[in-house]
């Protein structure tokens, strides 16, 4: 078994993976809050964690994913609120859209997929215990907060003195004792129709950092091996999940943390009052899903990336030239041992996908001078990265249909050109190329190329 390296947020180094437990490994990913379309970002996010599963799979490793759903949030009831339906709704129907993303984007599903709503009662049992421990504390208006100062480990994923507040996903006027105490609790008024829930402690939400911490409690117990999200989750989110879930269990809650850099589109940070919000939806309307998988995998995980028309084009081309390798009908054969050993150490160096593509490229390029028996190694590597092959034999079959009619058009160039209708001809090409394909004349016919 190949040795593994991630570059760890909480040591801020380079580390060999050591799983707790010999049978399995524990990872739990930060989902999306379901108030609005599934973005760019978020494609990013899963498709880095969905290759680190689809890895450690292929090396042998059972591994047992959580990914969450936010149902319960400020933004999806200020949303919910705009839209004049319910809560729950908006939830139900954005969390049915961002699986339809999922699996266009061919996410692999996660073992477990935990909703807020679903997990009230846990997050009751964890607050509870906090109050027992005196590591929160009730207002006088009844919000629970976690305190800050009783916990002398807090700052370890991120410098505090670059974080210069703390961020609430509950804004209302509060009554915490210390500004670095975060929410575990916010009490609402059920009277004036306020959303919110019955509780041990009143009527009222959890807080947004409460909801981790309690689900990877269910799930997998005190310790888990790997906790992964965004680069923007490490503060205030993550480090409140450490906090209170070491406070509650004097234990250390996750080995190693992984963060994803952030996504840029052309050269700005995503934003919709800048006008450059891109939602999944949107970029799969003109690019496969395929192609945003490569253009993803093309960048280390934790470097920001920029997208842009010409970036998405170019991941468009480059999976088209592995897919036309791959239109071969025939992949039996062993796989070859060394090149998937280089492949997999590619990956075993924090995740390096831009290698293993380069690997993947080098591959088909030794197929196209003949090395047929290669066939099998690059299927292997392109399922490992996570590429839908059926979409790339659905692309060939498609072609297939066409045949008669590119038949023709061929058929038409060549009597075009020997009768020197040069114009004509080279519409025909141009039309080919415009639809993603190239002719080359040779002095036997003209062959038809897939770009």
């Amino acid at each position: 078994m190949h040795k593994i390296f991630f570059l760890n947020s909480l040591s801020r180094s380079l580390e060999e993976f050591i799983p707790l437990s010999n049978s399995q490994i524990t990872l739990y990913t930060c989902g999306p809050t379901v108030y609005d379309a599934a973005h760019i970002g978020h494609a990013r996010s899963c498709i880095v964690w969905d290759i680190l599963v689809r890895f450690l799979r292929a090396v042998n490793y059972q591994v047992l994913w959580a990914r969450n759903i936010t149902d319960i949030d400020d933004k999806i009831i200020k949303r919910s609120q705009e839209l004049q339906i319910s809560p729950e709704k908006l939830a139900r129907s954005e969390t049915y859209n961002f699986w339809r993303d999922m699996q266009n984007l061919n996410v692999s599903w996660p073992d477990y997929e935990p909703k807020a709503t679903e997990n009230l009662p846990q997050m009751f049992d964890f607050i509870q215990g906090l109050l027992n421990n005196k590591s929160a504390y009730q207002a006088s208006n009844g919000d629970i907060y976690f305190e800050v100062g009783r916990f002398k480990a807090y700052g370890q994923l991120k410098n505090l003195q670059d974080c210069k507040e703390n961020i609430s996903r509950i804004d209302h006027q509060t009554c915490k004792e210390q500004t670095d105490d975060f929410a575990l609790w916010k009490a609402f008024d059920k009277n004036k129709g306020e959303y919110g829930f019955e509780s041990p402690f009143g009527y009222g939400r959890p807080g947004w950092h409460l909801e981790c911490s309690s689900m990877i409690k269910t799930l997998f117990g005190e310790t888990i091996d790997i906790h992964g999200g965004g680069e923007d989750l490490i503060f205030p989110h993550h480090e409140n999940e450490i906090a209170q879930s070491e406070a509650l269990h004097s234990q250390k809650f996750a080995q190693y943390w992984l963060h994803n850099g952030m996504v840029m589109v052309e050269g700005r940070k995503m934003s919709k009052s800048l006008g450059n919000f891109i939602t999944i939806k949107q970029s799969l309307q003109s690019y496969s899903g395929n192609a945003i998988r490569f253009f993803v995998l093309n960048a280390h995980y934790r470097q920001p990336i920029n997208y842009t028309e010409q970036a998405l084009e170019a991941a468009e081309n480059g999976f088209k030239k592995l897919a036309h390798v791959l239109a071969e009908e025939t992949f039996e054969g062993e796989l070859k041992p060394e090149i998937m050993s280089e492949f997999y150490t590619a990956l075993s160096q924090d995740l390096n996908t831009p290698c293993a593509l380069a690997l993947a490229f080098e591959t088909a390029k030794s197929i196209n001078k003949g090395q047929k028996e290669l066939l099998p190694t690059l299927k292997q590597m392109l399922e490992i990265l996570g590429f839908n092959l059926a979409e790339t034999k659905q692309s060939k079959n498609q072609k297939q249909n066409l045949k008669p009619l590119f038949d023709l058009l061929l058929e038409m160039r060549e009597k075009a050109r020997q009768s020197k209708d040069f114009a004509l001809a080279d519409k025909i090409r141009i039309q080919f190329e415009t639809a993603g394909y190239k002719l080359k004349d040779l002095p036997t016919g003209t062959e038809l190329i897939l770009d």
